[in-house]
């Protein structure tokens, strides 16, 4: 892309902050140019936010009905999947899964709890208790 041609949108999800792309200048060289975004990035992060909007409010019933953890709840809220999740814990995805049974969840040790409410940036007191932040 030539630099004349990244988008300057303005859009919301950068909040008036730009950002840096690379483009092609007028010699044919790569180099950081400012965007204010694209409304085509703009619409397809609000459909992404509002997926995990929806897998969390999900969550949130079945942790209501003990059918998974609070761990699900928090990791939409934070809008992660069990890929990234198991990436930032170091674990593999079987065992976030695992994790992610109400049942399996509730005998996790203390100091995997303290891990997982490390990685999602939340005290332990909110992991255990996703109603208290609803």
């Amino acid at each position: 892309m030539k630099q004349t041609e990244v988008p300057q949108d303005n859009t919301d999800i950068l909040n008036g902050v730009r950002k840096a792309l690379y483009a092609f200048d007028d010699n044919g060289e790569c180099v950081i140019t400012p965007s204010s975004g694209w409304s085509v990035e703009e619409m397809a992060t609000m459909q992404a936010v509002e997926e995990f909007k929806r897998l969390e409010k999900e969550a949130y019933l079945g942790f209501l009905n003990k059918d998974v953890s609070p761990l699900t709840v928090w990791m939409y809220r934070c809008r992660m999947s069990i890929p990234t999740l198991a990436s930032c814990m170091g674990y593999w995805q079987w065992k976030v899964k695992s994790h992610m049974k109400y049942n399996n969840f509730k005998k996790l040790k203390p100091k995997v709890l303290e891990l997982y409410s490390q990685t999602l940036n939340i005290s332990l007191e909110q992991l255990l208790n996703p109603k208290e932040c609803i």
